[in-house]
């Protein structure tokens, strides 16, 4: 995302992010799969701190923070000094939770 200054769940190339997420983190074996998507950014930095309070202040984001269904999750900060596009070429801290189970 902050280098193709894009910010959304759709990847680059326009597939939606549980497509994305599935290639890391397959659903094959399984009979129940499902993944969750939390995405925050500011300029320019975010605290770890900040990031769960922005989410806890939005319902869909502090809904996948609190399900008791997710069993793993992927966690990523990525700082770009001048990010394109969305960021509009000025720092950034962009945050993503990603969430999975599988049964």
């Amino acid at each position: 995302m902050a280098t193709d200054g894009y910010f959304a769940h759709e990847s680059a190339n326009g597939s939606v992010f549980w497509q994305r997420i599935k290639s890391y983190y397959s659903a094959s074996g399984h009979r129940y799969w499902a993944v969750g998507e939390n995405l925050v950014w500011a300029s320019p930095s975010l605290t770890a701190k900040r990031a769960v309070e922005m989410w806890m202040n939005s319902p869909p984001h502090r809904a996948n923070l609190l399900s008791a269904k997710w069993r793993e999750i992927g966690l990523s900060a990525v700082y770009s000094s001048d990010a394109p596009g969305s960021y509009q070429d000025q720092a950034a801290t962009i945050v993503t939770a990603d969430f999975g189970v599988r049964r």
